[in-house]
């Protein structure tokens, strides 16, 4: 019968290791004491070019002088109100599934952003956010 040799011990440190690293990330991102007393967070997607990290934000409904855009360092913070089109406390609702109030979505930029490349817009319920990559500050020392 052969003999198979369980590494308990490696598999438990991995697990440990990815633990670690994912409470790290949480309690890394600005703000994270406030995800809880959010009402509802924009679905978001991140994508790239050769030049240029793209954000877009699905935020209908929500009025662009409600938006507050800021980078934190790596991070993107996004916030706002979304308010309802209707006072709602006198009327009977049949069915309610949109959310409204406010709303704060962080995500983590994971590449360098040039600040005098930034720009934002709001179009057709999304948001659109344009950063420019940052150029590398890698410098090449030469050994002599």
């Amino acid at each position: 019968m052969p003999v198979i040799k369980i590494s308990v011990a490696k598999d438990l440190n991995s697990l440990r290791r990815d633990f670690h690293q994912m409470i790290d990330e949480i309690f890394r991102m600005p703000h994270a004491s406030l995800m809880a007393s959010i009402a509802w967070m924009p679905a978001m997607d991140i994508y790239e070019d050769n030049r240029f990290i793209y954000v877009v934000a699905d935020v209908a409904g929500v009025e662009a002088d409600s938006l507050e855009l800021a980078m934190e360092g790596q991070f993107l913070r996004v916030a706002g109100n979304r308010k309802p089109p209707v006072a709602t406390r006198s009327k009977r609702f049949f069915q309610m599934e949109v959310e409204y109030g406010p709303f704060e979505r962080v995500i983590r930029i994971p590449l360098s952003v040039a600040p005098d490349q930034v720009e934002a817009r709001l179009e057709n319920g999304l948001l659109l956010v344009r950063l420019g990559k940052k150029r590398s500050d890698k410098v090449t020392i030469e050994v002599k």
